[in-house]
């Protein structure tokens, strides 16, 4: 289930306008399962860790490939492409060390019935004064 809403969300506390990425169900994630957000340039991949909702840009930072498509592992999804591990809460790379960088993290929080995906690096710093 893709939204179709666009908005931005906001968090004054922090002095941050974050944008919108996307909504989905939290039933949607249920089982281990992977949701895939259309973000270009690249999707987002959300899923839970122990409940909590946790996003991660899809797009494997070595090859490219969809993270979404692989298996997970435990709190972590394997890269369907080349076998490299990806810790789903930090976005941290876990195995092979060395060989890219981690994945970019989006801010994920639960709204109800639903997540929702914002990202903290397409916001504008508001100045108030």
């Amino acid at each position: 289930m893709r939204p179709s809403i666009a908005r931005p969300c906001s968090r004054p506390s922090r002095g941050v306008e974050l944008a919108f990425v996307g909504r989905i169900p939290i039933a949607a994630l249920a089982n281990g399962a992977f949701v895939r957000l259309d973000y270009p340039p690249f999707d987002v991949l959300v899923a839970l860790v122990e409940g909590k909702p946790f996003a991660i840009e899809d797009a494997c930072n070595h090859s490219g490939a969809s993270l979404s498509e692989g298996p997970r592992r435990g709190d972590c999804v394997v890269c369907p492409m080349h076998a490299y591990v990806f810790e789903l809460s930090t976005g941290r790379l876990v195995e092979p060390l060395g060989f890219c960088n981690d994945q970019r993290r989006f801010e994920a929080r639960i709204d109800g019935d639903d997540v929702v995906v914002t990202d903290p690096g397409a916001g504008v710093t508001l100045i108030r004064g």
